[in-house]
């Protein structure tokens, strides 16, 4: 069987008790080591679910970015592509069906630690933590020019941002594409070392699902969201 299907089978293993996400079954007698065979599933992809009503885009954009911060912090295994129609909905069943694995990939435990620790000193505007945690990831070596280091630090606090807020956040209302856009140049040329490989994919699927939530029109009281997960946590040290 393809590592696709491995992906698929260990993802749904991962979510089989979770109410509301549902990953297809593998028929293993219908596949072979170059095609897999998978249940039929019935749903819409999320680019079709932009006219529900506010409650109904609200919970599946929660859903969504709660997977997200599951499948690094608890899973450490994520499926990495955000693509919208990797994500099938049925409004019938009201579940949400998980589509495409061929990106998925496993991450340390150290990695996920630090990407936590970086995530929550932005949440919580510390910055020594978002500083020692970006350094401890491989982010920043602790030369960096000022113009460097204000970048980063702009970019944390957008990642951030939603966890910070006590009232509920409205994705739809961001500008952070146009914030993102000013600081790639001094990124891109001001960077003394490589991110770590790990993040690449990490940030583009984090990215991925804001947009994803900005498209819904969604508005998520996000912060209660990532204590539950930052307080369930065990960190190594």
């Amino acid at each position: 069987m393809p590592i696709f299907g491995v992906h698929v089978m260990s993802l749904r293993k991962l979510l089989e008790s979770d109410p509301y996400f549902v990953v297809p079954r593998v028929v293993k007698e219908m596949s072979t080591k170059h095609v897999i065979t998978t249940d039929l599933i019935h749903g819409v992809p999320l680019d079709r679910c932009k006219d529900l009503d506010q409650d109904e885009r609200n919970m599946i954009a929660q859903q969504i970015l709660t997977l997200c911060m599951r499948e690094l912090f608890e899973f450490r295994f994520m499926q990495t592509d955000p693509n919208w129609s990797n994500f099938f909905y049925n409004n019938a069943d009201k579940k949400l069906y998980l589509l495409d694995f061929g990106a998925s990939r496993e991450y340390p435990k150290k990695f996920a630690d630090n990407f936590l620790r970086v995530v929550h000193g932005a949440a919580t505007h510390n910055s020594d933590e978002v500083m020692k945690s970006s350094k401890d990831l491989g982010f920043l070596t602790g030369y960096e020019s000022k113009s460097l280091i204000d970048a980063h630090m702009e970019a944390v606090t957008i990642l951030g941002e939603p966890f910070s807020s006590t009232k509920p956040y409205d994705f739809g209302a961001l500008g952070n594409i146009k914030r993102i856009h000013h600081i790639i140049p001094v990124l891109l040329n001001h960077r003394l070392t490589p991110p770590p490989e790990e993040s690449y994919s990490v940030q583009r699927k984090w990215a991925g699902a804001y947009l994803l939530c900005a498209r819904l029109g969604a508005v998520l009281d996000c912060k209660p969201i990532f204590d539950q997960i930052y307080n369930q946590y065990k960190f190594l040290e």
